[in-house]
Protein backbone atom coordinates (compact mmCIF):
# COMPACT_ATOMS: atom_id res chain seq x y z
CA UNK A 1 0.00 0.00 0.00
CA UNK A 2 3.16 2.19 0.59
CA UNK A 3 4.51 1.82 -2.93
CA UNK A 4 0.93 2.89 -4.29
CA UNK A 5 0.81 5.51 -2.62
CA UNK A 6 3.95 7.06 -3.29
CA UNK A 7 3.44 6.02 -6.95
CA UNK A 8 0.76 8.09 -7.37
CA UNK A 9 2.14 10.89 -5.34
CA UNK A 10 5.33 10.35 -7.97
CA UNK A 11 7.72 11.32 -5.55
CA UNK A 12 9.74 10.03 -2.27
CA UNK A 13 12.79 12.07 -2.32
CA UNK A 14 11.04 14.17 -5.85
CA UNK A 15 9.35 17.52 -6.16
CA UNK A 16 6.19 17.55 -7.62
CA UNK A 17 6.75 18.79 -10.94
CA UNK A 18 4.77 21.40 -12.54
CA UNK A 19 1.92 20.73 -14.81
CA UNK A 20 3.27 21.10 -18.40
CA UNK A 21 6.59 19.77 -17.12
CA UNK A 22 4.46 15.93 -16.44
CA UNK A 23 3.69 15.87 -20.27
CA UNK A 24 7.49 16.08 -21.15
CA UNK A 25 10.05 13.39 -21.57
CA UNK A 26 12.70 12.87 -19.65
CA UNK A 27 16.38 14.04 -21.59
CA UNK A 28 18.03 10.74 -20.75
CA UNK A 29 16.50 7.00 -19.01
CA UNK A 30 15.80 6.93 -15.37
CA UNK A 31 18.85 4.16 -14.94
CA UNK A 32 21.42 6.78 -17.24
CA UNK A 33 20.41 9.83 -14.42
CA UNK A 34 20.38 7.92 -11.58
CA UNK A 35 24.15 6.09 -12.64
CA UNK A 36 25.30 10.22 -13.52
CA UNK A 37 23.86 10.62 -9.85
CA UNK A 38 26.11 8.46 -8.53
CA UNK A 39 29.18 9.30 -10.57
CA UNK A 40 29.17 12.82 -9.23
CA UNK A 41 29.07 12.05 -5.79
CA UNK A 42 31.50 9.61 -6.25
CA UNK A 43 29.82 6.90 -4.39
CA UNK A 44 30.24 4.03 -6.91
CA UNK A 45 29.96 0.95 -4.24
CA UNK A 46 28.40 3.07 -2.26
CA UNK A 47 25.06 2.86 -3.81
CA UNK A 48 23.78 1.33 -6.83
CA UNK A 49 20.55 1.77 -9.24
CA UNK A 50 17.43 0.43 -8.69
CA UNK A 51 15.44 -1.21 -11.86
CA UNK A 52 12.08 0.18 -11.26
CA UNK A 53 12.00 2.82 -14.49
CA UNK A 54 12.53 5.66 -12.45
CA UNK A 55 14.94 7.72 -10.97
CA UNK A 56 15.71 5.60 -7.69
CA UNK A 57 19.63 4.69 -6.14
CA UNK A 58 20.15 2.12 -2.65
CA UNK A 59 22.55 2.81 -0.66
CA UNK A 60 23.84 -0.96 -0.49
CA UNK A 61 24.87 -1.18 2.81
CA UNK A 62 21.79 -0.08 4.72
CA UNK A 63 19.39 -0.87 2.38
CA UNK A 64 18.03 2.79 1.87
CA UNK A 65 16.03 3.98 -1.32
CA UNK A 66 15.98 7.46 -2.69
CA UNK A 67 13.68 8.35 -5.45
CA UNK A 68 14.44 11.40 -6.82
CA UNK A 69 12.34 13.35 -10.02
CA UNK A 70 11.45 11.84 -13.20
CA UNK A 71 14.61 13.88 -14.26
CA UNK A 72 16.78 13.95 -11.08
CA UNK A 73 16.40 18.10 -11.09
CA UNK A 74 17.51 19.32 -8.05
CA UNK A 75 18.22 15.99 -5.78
CA UNK A 76 21.58 14.41 -4.91
CA UNK A 77 23.57 12.27 -3.42
CA UNK A 78 25.91 13.30 -0.09
CA UNK A 79 28.59 11.36 1.43
CA UNK A 80 30.07 12.91 4.91
CA UNK A 81 33.29 12.67 6.05
CA UNK A 82 34.28 11.50 9.46
CA UNK A 83 33.30 7.58 9.67
CA UNK A 84 34.16 5.34 7.27
CA UNK A 85 33.50 6.19 3.59
CA UNK A 86 29.94 4.74 3.21
CA UNK A 87 28.95 4.54 6.92
CA UNK A 88 27.29 8.09 6.75
CA UNK A 89 25.16 9.16 3.82
CA UNK A 90 22.41 11.02 2.87
CA UNK A 91 20.27 11.88 -0.71
CA UNK A 92 18.22 15.30 -0.84
CA UNK A 93 16.16 17.40 -3.04
CA UNK A 94 14.61 21.07 -2.76
CA UNK A 95 12.91 22.91 -5.49
CA UNK A 96 12.42 26.07 -3.00
CA UNK A 97 9.07 24.95 -2.07
CA UNK A 98 9.47 21.59 -0.44
CA UNK A 99 12.54 19.88 0.42
CA UNK A 100 13.48 16.58 1.93
CA UNK A 101 16.48 14.76 3.03
CA UNK A 102 16.98 11.26 4.03
CA UNK A 103 20.25 9.97 5.84
CA UNK A 104 21.73 6.49 6.80
CA UNK A 105 24.47 6.42 9.79
CA UNK A 106 26.08 3.42 11.13
CA UNK A 107 27.58 5.08 14.58
CA UNK A 108 30.68 3.01 16.36
CA UNK A 109 28.92 3.56 19.30
CA UNK A 110 25.49 2.53 20.35
CA UNK A 111 22.71 5.19 20.19
CA UNK A 112 19.09 5.61 20.86
CA UNK A 113 15.93 6.56 19.39
CA UNK A 114 15.54 9.35 22.07
CA UNK A 115 19.31 10.65 22.05
CA UNK A 116 18.82 11.01 17.69
CA UNK A 117 15.48 12.65 18.06
CA UNK A 118 16.33 15.03 20.50
CA UNK A 119 19.36 16.05 18.27
CA UNK A 120 17.53 16.70 15.64
CA UNK A 121 15.18 18.67 17.34
CA UNK A 122 18.11 20.65 18.35
CA UNK A 123 19.51 20.83 14.78
CA UNK A 124 15.92 22.36 14.27
CA UNK A 125 15.48 24.44 16.54
CA UNK A 126 19.07 26.13 16.36
CA UNK A 127 17.99 26.95 12.79
CA UNK A 128 14.56 28.37 13.41
CA UNK A 129 14.72 29.87 16.45
CA UNK A 130 10.79 30.37 16.29
CA UNK A 131 9.85 26.86 15.81
CA UNK A 132 6.19 26.30 17.22
CA UNK A 133 5.18 22.70 18.16
CA UNK A 134 2.56 21.30 15.12
CA UNK A 135 -0.22 19.08 16.61
CA UNK A 136 -0.09 16.19 14.28
CA UNK A 137 -3.63 14.93 12.73
CA UNK A 138 -2.57 11.49 12.02
CA UNK A 139 -2.84 8.54 13.96
CA UNK A 140 0.66 6.67 14.52
CA UNK A 141 0.52 2.79 12.99
CA UNK A 142 2.39 0.63 14.79
CA UNK A 143 3.12 -1.48 12.55
CA UNK A 144 6.12 -0.07 11.57
CA UNK A 145 9.50 -0.62 13.23
CA UNK A 146 10.07 1.86 16.04
CA UNK A 147 10.37 5.50 15.57
CA UNK A 148 10.37 9.45 16.77
CA UNK A 149 9.04 12.34 14.93
CA UNK A 150 8.40 15.74 16.03
CA UNK A 151 6.87 18.28 13.83
CA UNK A 152 7.01 21.75 13.95
CA UNK A 153 5.64 25.41 12.32
CA UNK A 154 8.57 27.61 11.68
CA UNK A 155 9.27 30.36 9.33
CA UNK A 156 11.99 30.35 6.64
CA UNK A 157 14.99 32.67 7.73
CA UNK A 158 15.13 33.85 4.41
CA UNK A 159 11.82 35.77 4.08
CA UNK A 160 9.38 34.81 7.11
CA UNK A 161 7.36 32.59 4.79
CA UNK A 162 5.60 29.83 6.89
CA UNK A 163 6.58 26.28 6.67
CA UNK A 164 5.87 23.05 8.03
CA UNK A 165 8.95 21.01 9.60
CA UNK A 166 9.46 17.69 10.32
CA UNK A 167 12.29 15.12 11.53
CA UNK A 168 12.09 11.30 12.21
CA UNK A 169 14.35 9.20 12.95
CA UNK A 170 14.79 4.76 13.53
CA UNK A 171 17.49 2.64 14.03
CA UNK A 172 17.50 -0.80 11.86
CA UNK A 173 19.72 -3.39 11.90
CA UNK A 174 22.28 -0.76 13.56
CA UNK A 175 21.71 2.04 11.03
CA UNK A 176 20.39 5.46 11.76
CA UNK A 177 17.92 6.42 9.62
CA UNK A 178 16.82 10.16 9.83
CA UNK A 179 14.45 12.49 7.24
CA UNK A 180 14.47 16.02 7.22
CA UNK A 181 11.37 17.88 5.57
CA UNK A 182 10.11 21.24 4.58
CA UNK A 183 7.20 22.32 2.78
CA UNK A 184 5.81 26.05 2.43
CA UNK A 185 2.85 25.84 4.52
CA UNK A 186 0.63 29.24 4.08
CA UNK A 187 -2.16 27.78 6.17
CA UNK A 188 -3.30 24.67 8.17
CA UNK A 189 -4.67 22.82 5.14
CA UNK A 190 -0.71 23.22 3.35
CA UNK A 191 0.17 21.98 6.71
CA UNK A 192 -1.58 18.98 6.89
CA UNK A 193 -0.61 17.82 3.23
CA UNK A 194 2.69 18.60 4.26
CA UNK A 195 2.55 16.30 7.00
CA UNK A 196 0.33 13.84 5.08
CA UNK A 197 3.36 13.75 2.58
CA UNK A 198 5.88 13.23 4.93
CA UNK A 199 4.48 10.62 6.76
CA UNK A 200 3.69 8.66 3.49
CA UNK A 201 7.53 9.52 2.35
CA UNK A 202 9.13 8.21 6.04
CA UNK A 203 7.09 4.85 6.09
CA UNK A 204 7.89 4.25 2.66
CA UNK A 205 11.81 4.92 3.61
CA UNK A 206 11.24 2.46 6.37
CA UNK A 207 9.52 -0.24 4.27
CA UNK A 208 12.59 0.00 1.73
CA UNK A 209 15.08 -0.27 4.19
CA UNK A 210 13.42 -3.66 5.92
CA UNK A 211 12.76 -5.11 2.41
CA UNK A 212 16.18 -4.60 1.35
CA UNK A 213 18.68 -7.32 2.27
CA UNK A 214 21.60 -5.68 4.12
CA UNK A 215 25.22 -6.99 3.19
Amino acid sequence: MLRRVAGALALFLAMAAPAGAQEEEPTAAPGSIAIGMIETADAEGIFDIVHNGQVSVRHIRSGLVCHFARDGAGGRIVLFRGLPRGEDVACDANDGRESVALYATRYPRTTTLDEQIAGAEQALRTRYPNAQPYTPTLAVNGAAPPFRTVEFIVARREDGARMYSRAAVAIISGWTIKMRYTLLAPDDEAARQGELTSSLMWRTALADVMANPIP
